[in-house]
């Protein structure tokens, strides 16, 4: 291509940047003007990425379980360079869902954005891994090689696209940092396609090499012009820029670990990742900060809660504390790729006359819906009168909280003592609700749920479960709770620890139903050799990667060792007999003592 030409081309694809969105309320079109629908499942790695309230629509390219990679001019609005950080509109990603009239695949928040120095290049960092195959690079392509060119974007007849399109492409020319390709036929890039893949297939997989940049856009709805040549970023050579943008570790593998707070006895903290591996074990514990001063001085004043506060999806450490006079702190610990920490960001603070930690029992769950771990409390005004609330700390995008604010009261709820609490999505709205158990005097139990709402407050509480006087749920000091999905039905489950008595122990699991109440607890694990209730702590996450919570469980033996113990969840929300994988014996790492979960 002469550079005049290249020079009208490129100003052709800006104009496409400008107005990639199309019209959104047009009938169904195709995509790639000239081209095939897409219905090779190895193409599943295409996503859609819509900028703003319905004003671009670009393609991209997952190449990473956490990551797409798109044109960096997607994200430029009225000539503004485009910067690393949150993207300055909201932006979604389609992954897995070449027909977008089904339900397939996922819809994935963006949680940041890296341009490229150079290039027409950005990555996405999605704000949860997806369980789509991500396209692998491919070598640098030759000129005359026939390669494949994909995307969401308008057609010869239609403007905006509801099917993945593809054709073939000639490469005309390698530059040093694009490719100049031409449509075989009446194939052509058309607008919507930025930022969209060329690939080689090799082997009926697919090897990006080029990025959708700028075309002629021949052939496209409302087009005059007949030329259907492009030009794309090249990709090929970016192996180290792509190692350095989407760092690996523990925290960004398959499978979540379990972060916990060891407190020194010198006031100082440490928070600390057990990574699980593929059977959802834990190979051992790695810490990486250390410090707080007097801050953690008493681990009876402190709250530990594991989520993910940021939105980033990985969980992160947030700890609640009180100091000798009584002083209220929030610190967020966020977790980093490789599971280890930096300071932690103090976002709230309060002086005594705020309240008590004593009088709060506490969860975490996204109450808002916006992606973020919030916090609740449980608070009891007075004993014995009744008078109770829901105190909630919404999540800023920076992982730090906003000051709470009472979003239920009652002065004659209950007593607050004969209450456990836990926070879960129990009806797949996609906002968790805030729940307890309540134990009655007659030994009679039930379970409490208040709807979260889009404004981060509760809704009318309502009766979720109930059961008269029956063993073995009378008695809530008997009851250890976990909050998770363990049926992976993507609705909140509770499952209860429960200590018959000596060292005779089992699991129960409520699981959600669609309506927001609860089904009636099922037993899935008894044992009377496994060890003292007093001597657990418990943990939830999806351990083994299987996309359903499972329970770690931190026991401490007689000796003073400490071992890290696996219950993996089943289909039916029950749970498998639980399996050890870390022993500390004898005893170097720390103590029982020392090490605060979740929840406590």
């Amino acid at each position: 291509m002469s550079s005049s030409n290249r020079r009208r081309a490129v100003q052709a694809g800006l104009l496409a940047v400008t107005l990639v969105a199309g019209l959104l309320n047009a009938s169904p079109a195709q995509a790639v003007t000239g081209g095939a629908p897409v219905t090779d499942g190895s193409f599943d790695f295409v996503a859609k990425v819509d900028v703003g309230s319905m004003e671009r629509s670009c393609s991209g390219s997952l190449v990473d379980a956490w990551w797409v990679l798109t044109a960096k001019s997607c994200f430029s609005f009225d000539g503004q360079p485009v910067v690393a950080g949150k993207p300055t509109k909201p932006t979604t990603v389609t992954i897995g869902r070449p027909d977008l009239t089904k339900s397939t695949g996922t819809v994935v928040p963006a949680f940041r954005i890296v341009p490229h120095a150079t290039r027409d290049l950005v990555l996405v960092r999605l704000s949860h891994r997806v369980d789509v195959t991500p396209v692998a690079l491919g070598a640098a392509p030759a000129v005359g090689e026939q390669l494949t060119g994909a995307g969401f974007g308008r057609t010869a007849t239609a403007w905006v696209p509801d099917q993945l399109h593809g054709g073939s492409f000639a490469v005309q020319a390698v530059g040093a940092s694009t490719l100049d390709i031409l449509g075989s036929g009446q194939t052509g890039i058309c607008r919507g396609d930025l930022g969209g893949p060329t690939v080689r297939v090799v082997g009926g997989k697919p090897q990006l090499v080029g990025v959708h940049q700028t075309s002629w856009q021949g052939g496209c709805l409302a087009e005059t012009e007949t030329r259907r040549d492009a030009v794309d970023s090249r990709v090929d050579d970016l192996a180290s820029w792509f190692a350095a943008t989407m760092p690996q570790g523990v925290a960004t593998d398959a499978t979540e670990d379990l972060n916990f707070l060891y407190t020194y006895d010198s006031g100082d903290a440490g928070p600390t990742t057990f990574p699980t591996n593929s059977t959802g074990g834990f190979p051992g514990p790695i810490g990486s900060w250390t410090g707080g001063g007097k801050d953690y001085y008493h681990r009876d004043r402190v709250k530990v809660f594991n989520d993910d506060f940021d939105g980033d999806g990985i969980k992160d450490l947030v700890v609640l504390s009180t100091r000798t006079d009584g002083s209220f702190a929030i610190d967020t610990f966020i977790t980093g790729p490789d599971g280890k920490y930096g300071a932690p960001l103090r976002s709230w603070t309060a002086d005594a006359t705020w309240g008590h930690l004593g009088a709060m029992k506490m969860a975490s769950g996204d109450f808002n819906g916006d992606g973020r771990a919030d916090l609740t409390g449980f608070y009891g005004f007075k004993s014995g009168t009744g008078d109770e609330a829901w105190i909630n700390w919404i999540a800023r995008p920076d992982g730090g909280f906003d000051a709470p604010s009472t979003v239920w009261r009652a002065s004659e709820f209950g007593t607050w003592g004969y209450t456990a609490v836990f926070a879960g999505d129990v009806n797949g709205d996609g906002r968790a609700d805030a729940s307890l158990f309540y134990r009655y005097d007659s030994g009679a139990m039930s379970i409490f749920t208040w709807p979260g709402q889009a404004d981060g407050k509760f809704g009318t509480p309502y009766t979720s479960w109930s059961t008269p006087k029956e063993k073995p749920f009378g008695v809530l000091s008997a009851m250890k709770l976990a909050d998770g999905d363990f049926n992976g039905d993507g609705r909140g489950d509770v499952a209860v620890l429960y200590n018959y008595g000596g060292s005779h122990t089992g699991l129960h699991t409520w699981t959600g139903k669609a309506d927001g109440t609860f089904n009636a607890p099922v037993a899935s694990w008894s044992s009377t050799g496994f060890g003292q209730f007093a001597k657990m702590k418990l943990a939830t996450g999806d351990y083994n990667g299987d996309k359903r919570d499972d329970l770690g469980v931190l026991y401490w033996y007689a000796d003073d060792s400490l071992g890290m113990h696996t219950f993996t969840s089943t289909t039916s929300g029950g749970f498998n007999a639980p399996f050890g994988t870390w022993l500390n014996r004898p005893r170097t790492f720390g103590w029982w003592v020392n090490m605060r979960f979740d929840g406590e």
